[in-house]
């Protein structure tokens, strides 16, 4: 008798058991999926060119100054595969992350799928994935968006690229803390053909090595350009990519 007691205690403690897993287990599912907002997808198309996730659009309280983003209004723009327009929303381009963020709704927005098929115009900017070398070592080769100044064999990219610089706590009563802050990393490199880019500053050094001193020199002197300005090193860049057609 004794025995068959202890058997049903046994067996009551441990259906209590499973019941209190199976309802934690739950609780933690439920808690999980509230967190994650799924998209509602109003064009068919947008499954294949954004992320399932989506984010709240504000939901930073930390005290930082500056901002992950060169403009953090959305802004009219479109989402492009193979070149070819898929869809049409609200854009902007994290800096930090690089990602281009497409507006869901008014509170959320979601991630735009880094493909090298997959491409967005922002307004009048273009929006697309290279390979470059990693500028720390020149060897490893990463994936990242640039806006491309010309057309050609031979391209001018622009990288806007932002960092988050850490913080300071004050060592003292006396000395102030600083706080973490954006900063502008932006970067030009250029491409030839397929190859991965490599990263320049607008120096007419760096134009005269890669470009041939020999193909140029003459036509930035004669036309006064000067190699620190975006727009005279685009020009050089046009000029070039036309001699080589041209021979």
């Amino acid at each position: 008798m004794q025995i068959q007691e202890v058997l049903l205690n046994s067996k009551q403690i441990l259906n209590h058991t499973i019941t209190m897993n199976y309802k934690l287990n739950a609780i933690a599912l439920l808690a999980f999926s509230s967190g994650i907002s799924q998209v509602s997808f109003n064009n068919p198309d947008e499954a294949a060119i954004v992320s399932y996730q989506t984010k709240p659009i504000n939901i930073s309280n930390i005290k930082t100054e500056g901002s992950a983003y060169f403009n953090e209004e959305f802004k009219w723009g479109q989402v492009l595969v193979n070149g070819e327009v898929k869809s049409t929303g609200n854009l902007r381009y994290n800096a930090v992350n690089s990602e281009i963020e497409l507006q869901k709704g008014k509170e959320e927005y979601t991630a735009i799928l880094k493909r090298n098929y997959i491409s967005a115009r922002i307004q009048n900017e273009l929006y697309k994935l290279y390979p470059y070398l990693d500028d720390t070592n020149n060897e490893s080769t990463r994936i990242g968006y640039f806006i491309p100044l010309n057309e050609g064999n031979l391209k001018l990219l622009y990288k806007p690229e932002k960092k988050l610089r850490r913080g300071k706590a004050a060592a003292t009563n006396y000395d102030r803390s600083v706080p973490p802050r954006y900063i502008d990393i932006s970067s030009y490199y250029i491409q030839k053909g397929d190859e991965p880019a490599i990263k320049i500053y607008l120096r007419k050094k760096y134009f005269y090595d890669i470009l041939g001193k020999d193909n140029i020199k003459e036509y930035v002197k004669s036309n006064n350009l000067k190699l620190n300005k975006k727009d005279d090193a685009i020009k050089v860049m046009e000029y070039y990519n036309n001699m080589l057609v041209s021979k």
